[in-house]
């Protein structure tokens, strides 16, 4: 199967300024929607490498349409809203996690930087997150403190990944997760006891 974006240059160009950036990564920059405060956009950062900068949002956009087709809820994973047309490209459209003052949510990071979250919440939390990746064969490729936000609602505090989920590569395994569950289940299953002592060992080092 070949994973493609769809074709957005019919579209009205979103104009992304500085002011709007919420987030940068290694790949892309995420920008508050310009129309609408509760999305954000995910466009590639590095024009002269535009196809593997963008091979995360194809993933993405694939994979988050994959659970809801399956009826997944989304109750751990930001939704995804469709392709934009903006001056960097195309752009992916996604859920914004905020808080209720309608500023962005906090990284696990710095949930842990500002004193907001000790090592006993975090565990209660991700061992929720390990029980709905399980029950819903959900593929976690990277499970780290900047691609897990908090997000508060009436029962407290739960994690929602904003990054690092379906796979790495847009390849041939990308295409196994989706029509193989029992094999996606245990691949999470596998990589989840090595993901989460990396991800404890950034917890302590930033409560130390």
């Amino acid at each position: 199967m070949t994973y493609c974006i769809p074709e957005v240059s019919e579209q009205a160009s979103l104009e992304l300024d500085d002011s709007l950036r919420i987030g940068r990564g290694n790949k892309r920059d995420c920008y508050i929607h310009p129309d609408d405060d509760g999305q954000c956009i995910k466009v590639a950062r590095h024009l002269d490498r535009w196809e593997e900068c963008q091979e995360q949002s194809i993933v993405e956009w694939y994979y988050i349409n994959h659970l809801k087709a399956r009826c997944v809820p989304l109750t751990h994973l930001i939704d995804c809203y469709g392709w934009v047309n903006t001056q960097y490209g195309p752009g992916l459209a996604m859920e914004r996690i905020q808080e209720d003052s309608g500023v962005s949510a906090l990284t696990l990071r710095q949930a842990l930087q500002q004193g907001r979250l000790n090592r006993f919440q975090v565990q209660g939390m991700l061992d929720e997150l390990k029980t709905w990746v399980t029950k819903y064969a959900i593929v976690i490729a990277d499970l780290n403190t900047d691609n897990l936000m908090v997000r508060n609602n009436e029962d407290g505090a739960i994690f929602v990944m904003v990054d690092g989920f379906g796979s790495r590569k847009a390849d041939w395994k990308f295409t196994l997760y989706q029509r193989c569950l029992p094999f996606s289940r245990l691949k999470t299953k596998r990589q989840w006891e090595r993901q989460e002592v990396t991800l404890f060992q950034t917890v302590d080092e930033i409560l130390a």
